[in-house]
């Protein structure tokens, strides 16, 4: 009788098999070639599917690559995905990266580990920024990494979204890509998204050509420059807190009024009426919206949800 294979040697031996590969492997063949497996095909893509996330959450990139001449698809690890090059660094270089991994951390990562595998030294300091990290990001960057669509839950649609690239801004992860169903560049708050993230089909489809990521999120709560055809005009209040940061955010489409003590009344137009909630959210009670009545609604709604 063969011996139990634990989970954790299993997903071990699954690392090595994806890694030393030089072709995609099949799920059949993966099945064949890592102990621990389940022979029945529905059981062992379960097994698959759950280990394939462990190893994503935890950082490990897990490619998704179209079989020659099939219709399934292939998995591997890429080496170069994987390993860290050596950076080669000076000692004077090397500490200023040691400062940096402490200063800004992602949530639960340890700066020690990953300074060490990067050849610096990261002092016993506590961090000036902790950046949240969230489940949906690792199966975000890697539909990204991949070119899959990912496909998600939001504001109570199911969306199938061309992901263009990931941004931190305000204390919060936004993702930017091209949502088919609304037909257009959009913008999602990475901890708005409902449920799990799935991955389609790997390479289908490509990033524009110069196409800067961080400054579409500048204009992510219009829905473009001036909010185009059939968009929404807003009117909204901004306490003198976040004042100057609404307007940087909306730029020079909004008209401005402002107030002796340094609030400021906009008014712009808006063709993402969803993105432009998922923004105040994020701002709280330092944002008044006056008109129209339905996006008066919509905000009362969502704050209601959000408690």
């Amino acid at each position: 009788m063969a011996p139990r294979i634990s989970r954790l040697e299993r997903i071990t031996n699954l690392v090595l098999a994806l890694l030393e590969t030089s072709r995609p492997l099949s799920l059949r063949e993966i099945g064949g070639a890592v102990a621990g497996y389940p022979p029945e095909a529905g059981a062992l893509r379960q097994a698959f599917e759950r280990d394939k996330r462990t190893l994503r959450d935890n950082g490990i990139p897990v490619a998704v690559e179209r079989l020659e001449g099939e219709e399934q698809a292939g998995y591997r690890i890429r080496p170069e995905d994987y390993y860290l090059a050596d950076l080669d660094l000076t000692p004077e270089e090397a500490e200023a990266l040691g400062f940096a991994l402490v200063a800004v951390r992602l949530e639960g990562a340890s700066p020690g580990d990953v300074a060490q595998k990067l050849g610096a030294a990261a002092p016993d300091a506590p961090p000036l920024a902790l950046l949240p990290s969230l489940p949906a990001l690792g199966h975000l960057q890697q539909a990204i990494r991949d070119r899959s669509r990912a496909r998600f839950g939001y504001h109570g649609r199911e969306r199938l979204v061309a992901g263009y690239g990931l941004v931190f801004r305000e204390g919060c992860w936004y993702l930017v890509g091209d949502d088919e169903g609304a037909g257009g560049l959009r913008t999602f708050r990475v901890d708005r998204i409902a449920g799990e993230v799935t991955a389609g089909e790997p390479d289908a489809y490509r990033v524009p050509e110069g196409l800067d990521v961080a400054a579409e999120l500048r204009f992510s709560p219009l829905g473009g420059s001036d909010g185009g055809e059939g968009a929404t005009e807003v009117v909204l209040d901004a306490d003198v807190r976040v004042a100057r940061q609404v307007r940087q955010t909306i730029g020079s489409a909004a008209r401005a009024a402002t107030a002796e003590d340094g609030s400021v009344e906009l008014t712009f137009r808006t063709g993402d009426e969803e993105a432009l909630v998922a923004y105040l959210l994020g701002l709280g009670d330092a944002v008044v919206v006056r008109s129209p009545s339905a996006l008066v609604d919509k905000m009362v709604h969502a704050l209601e949800g959000a408690r």
